[in-house]
Parts: C-alpha cells; structure tokens; sequence
C-alpha cells in the first residue's frame, strides 16, 4: 500500500515581517485551498461508490485529488511558518518551494475499510484534534519568537511538521487516495526524501535544497513513508 511522505527544509533565521504577516499574506491561498477541498471532497463521495461496486480507485478523481493534495501541503506549510520563500504558487506546480510531497496511486483498494471509512477514521480524528489543539499553541509560541528573534527554533519547527505530516496522512485517508491508516510519528520529516513511487513531486538534495519537481525514477525497494 502506498503512504503519504512529505517533507519540509528546516531553515533557522527567519523574516521577521512575513511571519509576522503570514496570515493576512496567506489569505488568498486560503480561499483557493477551500474551493478546491470542496471539490476533493464530492469526489471523495464518488469515489467510494466507484470502490464499493468494483474495488478500484478511479485514477482521473484520484488524479485530481493528489493536486489538491500537494497544494495543500505547500499552503499549510507557509501558513504554520514551517519556510518563508519563496511566496507559495497557485495550483498543482511547485515554483522552488522547500516542500517535498509524495504519495503513489494503487488502482486496488479494501471494500471494507472504504466503505466504513468514516468509521474507522474516528481514533485518528480525536488523535488530530489533540494534535491541533498543541500546534496551535508552538505555533502561536514559534511566532511570537520568530518576532522577537528573527529566529525558530528547531524543537518547534519539527513538531509542527510531525503534525502536518499527519494531517496530510489523514486528509489521503479520509479522501480514500489510500488504504493506509493514519499514524503520529514521533520522527520528525528528515528535510532530505529519498524517491518515492514515480509521482511528480521535488525532492531535496544531500544540501536541503530543492533539486526540480521533474517525475521521479520508479523506486527500487518498498515506496517511501
């Protein structure tokens, strides 16, 4: 089964000014965002009769909602001050930010587990809910530090990522884009991926620098997660 695996490239001195203003920056991005989960969402309701009659995953709505997923994950990470530039573009392209994403399409997908999804994600919408709940307030901490010292610490940057990254796990759950369950891990993202199964996404390189987001070779082991 495929896992979702994302990154973000830690960077220590930060802009006082766009992180002081990051939500009122980060506003448009926002309103993008929504209509757009919108619209994974119904497809989300599609899918699950697509994969209650047949078991498969339609791979044009899955397409659409990995989009959505990607961009999801380059806007919540500007906006939780997990990188400051470049300014996140708008839509499926990345334009240099230090983000990596990946998540591989299965065409096979669990009857069951779909069919009862909302039921089974209920443990790890109690688990989110805490989570959120604690990344509001290092956030809310991290920002006031940025402020102060132009500077994050790097305890508070790897906790807000752990936590983004199982919010997108459970976003690709909820949206049945996977069968794999959601789990908190307590490693934070490494800033440095290693290929994952063939999707369009960019990786870092040994530097922390974002090398291109041209389609990555197929892997040679298990996918990445």
């Amino acid at each position: 089964m495929s896992a979702v695996t994302y990154d973000v490239t830690y960077a220590e001195t930060r802009n006082r000014l766009t992180s002081a203003f990051r939500y009122l920056l980060a506003f448009p991005h926002l309103i993008v965002l929504g209509v757009w989960g919108y619209v994974a969402e119904l497809l989300a309701f599609l899918q699950w009769f697509v994969i209650l009659f047949t078991g498969r995953r339609n791979e044009g709505m899955w397409s659409f909602q990995r989009s959505y997923l990607g961009y999801n994950t380059r806007v919540t990470s500007y906006v939780s001050l997990a990188f400051d530039e470049p300014y996140p573009n708008f839509g499926s392209l990345w334009r240099g930010e230090p983000v990596a994403f990946d998540v591989g399409y299965e065409a096979e997908a669990n009857r069951l587990t779909n069919a009862l999804r909302l039921i089974w994600m209920i443990p790890a919408l109690f688990i989110a809910i805490f989570l959120g709940i604690a990344q509001g307030v290092v956030l809310f901490v991290s920002w006031l530090v940025i402020i102060v010292t132009g500077r994050q610490p790097r305890g508070m940057f790897d906790f807000i990522a752990r936590v983004n990254r199982f919010s997108f796990d459970l976003s690709a759950y909820g949206l049945l884009m996977t069968d794999v369950y959601p789990w908190y891990e307590g490693s934070a993202p490494t800033g440095v991926l290693t290929p994952g199964d063939g999707g369009h996404r960019p990786s870092f390189g040994p530097s922390g620098t974002v090398v291109g987001g041209a389609p990555l070779p197929p892997p040679s082991g298990p996918p990445a997660g």
